[in-house]
């Protein structure tokens, strides 16, 4: 494993190869996800060196968190560990946005017990909340961060302008986006629409300010593993299905994309997951990649990616790739 700090948090040592957790567990809304292998996936990731896992309140409505904090127990100090605010939920799971100072000290709480711990190392807000004013919401954060219950802040999916209004207010540390080969400035996410363009603003703005870039989705929700089939469809069980990119008319491009980078792969000598990742790496505002895992054989995998180097050849190879079919 390697590892990279940044200016905003100096005593954070940020893996290469993050741990990201919405697939944890039974009931996270992944296919094949169960209990006993997240666990042992957590164990095996520390044993390979990755020292940074997101997750959230909302993976899972709180399963993520809670099995999270089952398998840290007695090495909580191994690690940095952020979660989010911002989403809730009622009892039916209907989801809202809500970043007023009484819910983002609430969810803090919340996630807290879930995960049996005294602090996080870094909040940050899943979603904007255009109904909340960016002052109050800077309010509970200075308050968490004064009683120890968080040491930083970072924003995801914020616009470059409410990041910019926000930092005024607190000090930023990190930023996480969706962010991978096929999506380098999307402009939705499922269904949502994104205010931000990952390539374009985020990342100089990132490395501008010294801040910790986080990708989410780096291998497309598993497309750029190069796994799947021409024909791959998920159940309604599995949160994949909602993908617009992985369903519906627009994966035969994808697909087809996907199918000339696993020749550059194969050329090169690597996989087509090593070949996403160290495209993601290569990139100097890029800290900690937020890997999806399931099972521990998959943590180990992606830990390799961190050592592999890719030649202007192939970058070039890549470019031309993606410039063809318009991504």
């Amino acid at each position: 494993m390697k590892y990279k700090t940044v200016p905003a948090m100096p005593s954070v040592n940020f893996s290469t190869i993050g741990f990201g957790c919405w697939a944890l567990g039974k009931g996270s809304g992944w296919r094949d996800s169960s209990n006993r292998s997240s666990i042992a996936a957590v164990h095996k990731a520390l044993d390979c060196g990755v020292t940074f896992f997101d997750t959230a309140p909302i993976y899972g409505f709180g399963v993520s968190e809670s099995l999270l904090g089952v398998a840290l127990k007695g090495r909580r100090n191994e690690i940095t560990l952020a979660s989010k605010c911002g989403l809730v939920w009622d009892e039916s799971k209907a989801v809202r946005r809500d970043l007023s100072y009484s819910a983002v000290r609430a969810d803090v709480e919340a996630s807290l017990r879930r995960l049996q711990i005294d602090h996080l190392d870094i909040l940050q807000l899943h979603w904007p909340d255009h109904a909340t004013s960016l002052e109050e919401t800077a309010r509970a954060l200075q308050e968490l961060i004064k009683e120890g219950k968080i040491k930083a802040v970072g924003v995801s999916n914020f616009s470059l302008s409410d990041t910019r209004a926000l930092a005024a207010l607190i000090p930023l540390g990190s930023y996480q986006g969706l962010y991978n080969m096929l999506e380098r400035n999307p402009d939705r996410y499922h269904d949502i629409p994104l205010e931000y363009r990952a390539e374009e603003e985020i990342l100089p703005y990132c490395l501008e300010k010294g801040m910790a870039f986080l990708p989410y989705s780096p291998l497309l929700q598993g497309l750029l593993t190069g796994s799947f089939k021409a024909d791959s469809q998920f159940g309604k069980d599995d949160i994949r299905s909602a993908n617009p990119k992985l369903s519906g008319p627009a994966y035969a491009t994808y697909f087809a994309t996907c199918e000339e980078l696993k020749k550059v792969a194969t050329e090169a000598g690597i996989s087509m997951t090593h070949l996403a990742l160290a495209w993601l790496w290569r990139n100097l505002a890029v800290t900690s990649i937020l890997c999806g895992v399931q099972r521990p054989e998959q943590i180990v995998d992606n830990a390799k990616a961190a050592d592999v180097v890719l030649t202007d050849d192939v970058l070039n190879n890549i470019e031309q790739i993606l410039r063809k079919h318009n991504l």
